[in-house]
């Protein structure tokens, strides 16, 4: 009843607008429809605005936008408990990502995951990006030899830096139907000794109520009060998941791979690795899944931030990250056709 109200309210207050003789001829004079042509422009101009997502260059607008943030106008310190933390971002599917199933096409979700991993990365590494000169060189040299076995012997060596995708793996679960609002979690999920892990949940908004909101404080989270057996939480979030991706990304100073250990290190997200540190948790038990989640509200209430707890997440991740990574053979089954092939087709007219 009141949003058929709001309706009816809605309509009487165009009818009284368009009753103005002066007021819709400015409409007419402005829009140009009573020109030749007019209303196909007026009909393109309503259809870019529609799909203004998908838009030339509006890619890199977005991709520009989070990066630039996060970068230079993000006015609160990333602390390093965050680091396992996600990200959230949000978006809808226009009229251009559809398919012929008129629902967001398959090939639609890897832009937009770009835009939300580029969210998540610059928050995490900023300030080893704002080091600039000093990035992965002068005294943390001795860091990288005694922590990672002599694999980041990068000081000295010259080249840009350069933050480049590897690869990236998406499973779909359900449907987005058009302008369909969605939400991105993205979250660090691990790291090994080239490769940053990141997974992606795209999922149903407004479901999934974050406790806190790190990096803005000013945002009111979920209230403590609630006591909703953990199992029933876990259950409903899963229904709500859209699609789930995994990608990897490697930090490049010229023709050598930084260290994802260096990479946290200048960004101030871990502490220094003591040379003769030990991982003191079951490795067995973390690797197969068998413990349960170290939550960072736990790890700050303790007063604790060691590698003991940042070892054991990153174990909790691996297991999935090292099934990823062995998708790498792929590359090498590629024959040539040397047993024929079906044939050969153009995509368009050529």
């Amino acid at each position: 009843m009141p949003r058929a109200v709001s309706l009816a309210v809605m309509g009487a207050s165009i009818a009284a607008f368009a009753s103005q003789v002066s007021l819709r001829n400015f409409i007419i004079k402005w829009s140009g429809i009573s020109a030749p042509g007019g209303v196909w422009r007026i009909i393109a101009i309503l259809f870019a605005l529609a799909n203004l997502k998908n838009l030339p260059f509006v890619w890199h607008m977005r991709f520009f936008r989070a990066f630039i943030y996060h970068l230079y106008l993000q006015p609160t310190p990333i602390p390093p408990h965050a680091l396992f933390q996600p990200v959230i971002s949000s978006s809808r599917t226009p009229i251009l990502e559809m398919d012929y199933n008129l629902h967001k096409s398959n090939s639609t979700y890897f832009s937009d995951m770009d835009i939300s991993r580029t969210h998540l990365f610059t928050a995490i590494i900023r300030n080893a990006i704002r080091k600039n000169s000093r990035l992965y060189g002068g005294s943390k040299h001795e860091y990288i030899a005694n922590s990672i076995d002599g694999m980041g012997a990068t000081s000295g060596t010259r080249g840009k830096h350069m933050i480049a995708l590897g690869g990236i793996s998406c499973l779909f679960k359900k449907e987005i139907l058009p302008y369909h609002k969605y939400e991105m979690w993205t979250r660090l999920l691990t790291w090994d000794r080239k490769w940053f892990y990141l997974v992606t949940h795209i999922v149903k908004p407004g479901v999934a109520r974050p406790k806190s909101f790190t990096l803005q404080p000013w945002r009111t989270g979920k209230k403590t009060g609630s006591k909703e057996d953990e199992g029933n939480i876990r259950e409903r979030l899963k229904g709500v998941v859209f699609a789930t991706a995994l990608a990897k990304y490697v930090i490049k100073k010229g023709k050598i791979t930084v260290p994802p250990e260096q990479a946290l290190f200048d960004a101030d997200m871990v502490p220094a690795k003591p040379a003769d540190w030990v991982h003191k948790g079951d490795v067995t038990a973390v690797a197969n899944g068998d413990v349960e989640l170290v939550l960072p509200e736990k790890m700050v209430e303790s007063g604790e931030w060691n590698w003991d707890i940042i070892e054991r997440e990153r174990l909790r991740g691996l297991r999935f990250a090292e099934r990823f990574a062995e998708l790498d053979g792929l590359h090498e089954i590629f024959d040539g056709g040397r047993e024929g092939v079906l044939g050969e087709y153009p995509d368009l007219l050529f």
